[in-house]
């Protein structure tokens, strides 16, 4: 995927939203309602990543549905699976991987919608030496991030490639070894770090590892078992997905207002760029919106992707299986929406 492409596909998913965003609407955000009150874990800082969820909280879904959120940020040093399983959450956002690894070590999570239908990660290259397929990488310099070498070990396997044969520079998430040349290739996100450099006016190409063996369902929602089988705290998940669901219907409309909370409100405080943040809600949203959620509605897990997923998981030495996933809950929250079922 070469720059053009890449702003041609931005372009056709944000069609008819401009980058210039209207001022915010005055929505008020009511203050001691009463109702119960439960904590989503936040797979990262707040950033685009969770657009819809701040529009849930901001024009008041959660609250519709009768629940307070309280929407707890994530970071590099935050471990998702043990905060859900202590009950400090009640509903997450994690990674299948994280979730079948907290599960082999005795955690019971289950995974409950996908906000993200593909894998966003590639290897990003200069369109004047891109790398085109995972054979161009043998004998070339590709900066890898210590936690990204289980997925990009599991790349390369399922690519028959010796690791070997790659010359691995550990690299932070600072963009700018590619761009100086100190490596050739950069493992990093079609809907962040790419972005990031084509805002900036850099011509870069993006090989996508959907595109060569290794996709999964990511951005997925996750709730403990125990969470499930009680009907109390169950209901709670449905309600919280009903105003999530909303919210990013909401979200995909308009990355406009979606950059603003994140940047000027949730996001305050983190140095995010206005520009680069709804950019990235106008890639990202190419990514949420599929064949199968036009069907059955946002997040669904297709039996195929679910399979798909294991498969890649597979690939890095991770075992999942198929019961991990589960529709019930999204299935629950569409048929309590009626009408306002997103599409």
């Amino acid at each position: 995927m070469d720059r053009r492409t890449f702003l041609r596909r931005l372009g056709a998913a944000g069609a008819g939203v401009a980058l210039a965003g209207p001022a915010f609407a005055p929505w008020a955000r009511a203050q001691g309602s009463g109702l119960p009150r439960i904590a989503y874990q936040l797979g990262w800082i707040k950033n685009f990543q969770f657009a819809g969820d701040y529009i849930a909280d901001y024009r008041g879904y959660y609250r519709k549905f009768g629940l307070e959120v309280d929407l707890l940020s994530g970071g590099p040093t935050v471990n998702v699976e043990p905060i859900l399983m202590s009950g400090k959450a009640l509903v997450a956002q994690t990674m299948p991987d994280f979730m079948a690894n907290a599960n082999a070590k005795g955690a019971t999570i289950k995974c409950i919608a996908a906000c993200y239908q593909g894998n966003v990660d590639a290897i990003i290259s200069l369109a004047k030496a891109p790398l085109t397929t995972p054979r161009d990488m043998i004998g070339r310099k590709v900066g890898i991030q210590l936690n990204n070498l289980v997925p990009w070990h599991a790349f390369l396997k399922l690519n028959k490639i010796d690791p070997a044969r790659i010359n691995n520079v550990p690299v932070q998430y600072d963009l700018t070894p590619l761009v100086t040349g100190e490596v050739d290739g950069f493992f990093g996100e079609i809907i962040d770090d790419a972005v990031q450099l084509t805002t900036k006016g850099i011509d870069i190409h993006c090989m996508p590892f959907s595109d060569f063996g290794y996709n999964m369902l990511t951005a997925t929602y996750a709730a403990t078992a125990g969470s499930l089988a009680d009907p109390a705290r169950r209901a709670q998940i449905v309600s919280f997905m009903k105003g999530d669901l909303l919210g990013w219907q909401d979200s995909i409309r308009d990355p406009a207002l979606s950059a603003r909370l994140t940047v000027d409100v949730y996001g305050k405080g983190n140095g995010l760029d206005l520009r680069r943040q709804e950019a990235s809600c106008v890639v990202a949203n190419g990514f949420i919106v599929s064949p199968e959620t036009k069907k059955h509605g946002l997040f669904w897990m297709s039996p195929a992707a679910v399979d798909e997923t294991i498969a890649s998981l597979a690939a890095a030495g991770v075992r999942a299986a198929p019961d991990m996933f589960t529709n019930e809950i999204l299935e629950e929250a569409y048929a309590g929406m009626g009408a306002a079922a997103p599409a």
